[in-house]
């Protein structure tokens, strides 16, 4: 029976949504290397052809699923100081760490590193945007006078998130809000007070 007859069949966001948490979940278990279209359908319990009439091959499901997971970053408020702002971007950040997300774990990462060119695209597509609007909010900062012009330095926007993945891979945990605060004092190249 064609798809399309079946009236108790998944369409439209429903089926979307089976077939990107079937990609995150085959990704956790097996990795990209192993990842096909024929494991992902069956884990989304639809057929291939539904898959491939959205997209050409993995590597753009997995792009797409991954932008899926990521919980959208937190809207800066103007009511609130830039650093708070900042701290909401990377306390979302922190979620991803602590598994508070879709997004598969760190081995998904690591395994992405044998993956060139689904590196340079998770890259481009997904992690460029979110250090774009670190870097906004710095610059937000030094304008409204409450960052030195130090804190807009070419790699400051890639630091909070870089210290944040080094604590989770040293210790196992993702970062606490008093290690996110001191991992924005650096970012802004401030001293913790003594005794934090």
């Amino acid at each position: 029976m064609a798809e399309s007859a079946n009236p108790g069949r998944r369409r439209g966001a429903e089926l979307e949504h089976a077939i990107y948490v079937a990609t995150l979940d085959e990704l956790a278990a097996n990795g990209y290397g192993r990842l096909s279209m024929d494991g992902i359908a069956a884990r989304a319990g639809t057929g291939k052809a539904a898959l491939y009439r959205r997209w050409p091959g993995k590597q753009p499901l997995v792009l797409d699923a991954l932008r899926y997971a990521l919980p959208p970053l937190p809207e800066p408020n103007p009511q609130r100081s830039t650093r708070e702002n900042l701290a909401g971007v990377l306390t979302a950040f922190n979620d991803v760490l602590a598994g508070r997300t879709l997004i598969p774990g760190i081995g998904f990462i690591v395994d992405m590193l044998h993956e060139p060119e689904l590196r340079a695209l998770f890259a481009q597509q997904i992690i460029a945007p979110r250090l774009e609007s670190i870097d906004a909010l710095l610059h937000e900062g030094v304008h409204r006078g409450e960052f030195d012009s130090e804190a807009v330095q070419p790699l400051a926007a890639r630091t909070g998130p870089a210290l944040m993945l080094q604590s989770f891979l040293l210790t196992g945990e993702p970062p606490g809000p008093q290690e996110i605060d001191l991992i924005i004092d650096t970012v802004l190249h401030r001293p913790g007070p003594p005794g934090r």
